[in-house]
């Protein structure tokens, strides 16, 4: 064989697999980044299951077991926190709240594999406020900042809350009393013994009061000072409305049902302009061998076209 159709047949050999490659290296780069992860949409449910709902505030009724679910289409490896938390408060409202005192924290992860989840965190003893919200974060005094009014409204990320309670009772001890011990002196007022009195002797002096001489007195010299307040002076100072305990806005912090995922880029996949099998590799191969024939088929040719034969 001529040393030119050799190097012909080499450079063809080259190329092929240069075709070969280029479809290799081309899928590879399609893995190298993954889907952003959206927020996601939590529902939650008071009764078990039965019902659900997104509504930002839950003051209707106090429930500390509560279940919660993600809505609508989870990407792969996006995952979502979800917690509660309940407290004791010194009022029924959150502007009335003062100071909080924490109870407990339940939370969960939501994801793709587990969409649903149940929470249950102490009842609050008298006053007091349960927060439900999108992250796995405890809102206890130490770990992170307890929720109060008017500056702190912690949890970040609410979904719902609830402001409730009544105040608490003081205990009773009207039967725990000790009767007082025999023979002690009895704390009872005597008898009156205004039916008993003997009258005074005759010609004492007497000590009922005298009449009143209110219908003969004198009424006093014409131009003469009065004492008797003018009638201006009995109009009541106007009254002043009390500022609320903190100052600030009253309107409890109402949630949203849209929270932020955990993390924060979805697993890993194939571009739109890739594929996620071994067609890329088949149509490389294809490709190298189609070219290999080629460069054959033109050497056979020019071989044949010169007279000459195989060496």
């Amino acid at each position: 064989m001529r040393q030119g159709t050799k190097k012909f047949i080499a450079s063809a050999i080259a190329v092929g697999t240069a075709g070969m490659a280029l479809p290799v290296l081309a899928t590879g780069t399609a893995y190298a980044t993954g889907d952003k992860c959206d927020k996601a949409h939590i529902k939650y449910s008071l009764d078990g299951g039965k019902t659900w709902t997104d509504d930002g505030r839950m003051d209707h009724a106090l429930v500390t077991k509560i279940q919660v679910k993600v809505e609508g289409k989870v990407k792969d490896g996006c995952d979502y926190a979800v917690s509660l938390a309940s407290y004791d408060a010194e009022g029924p409202t959150w502007a009335t709240s003062g100071k909080q005192t924490f109870l407990g924290w339940s939370t969960a992860k939501l994801n793709k594999q587990h969409e649903t989840a149940t929470l249950e965190v102490p009842a609050p003893k008298c006053f007091g406020q349960v927060d439900l919200y999108g992250n796995g974060k405890k809102y206890d005094g130490k770990e992170n900042p307890l929720p109060l009014y008017p500056h702190d409204k912690f949890p970040t990320d609410l979904i719902t809350a609830w402001n409730g309670g009544k105040a608490c009772q003081p205990p009773t001890d009207e039967g725990t009393k000790t009767p007082p011990p025999s023979g002690s002196p009895s704390t009872s007022k005597p008898p009156t013994d205004d039916g008993t009195k003997t009258p005074p002797p005759s010609g004492s002096p007497s000590t009922s009061k005298p009449p009143t001489d209110e219908g003969t007195k004198t009424p006093p010299p014409s131009g003469s000072p009065s004492t008797s307040k003018p009638a201006d002076d009995k109009t009541p100072p106007p009254t002043t409305t009390a500022p609320a305990p903190g100052g600030g806005d009253t309107t409890p912090p109402t949630g949203s049902p849209e929270v932020p995922p955990v993390s924060e880029v979805a697993s890993a996949s194939l571009a739109e302009t890739g594929g996620n099998d071994n067609g890329a590799i088949m149509i490389g191969v294809a490709a190298g061998a189609l070219l290999i024939g080629g460069a054959g088929v033109l050497v056979w040719n020019r071989r044949r076209n010169a007279g000459g034969t195989p060496a």
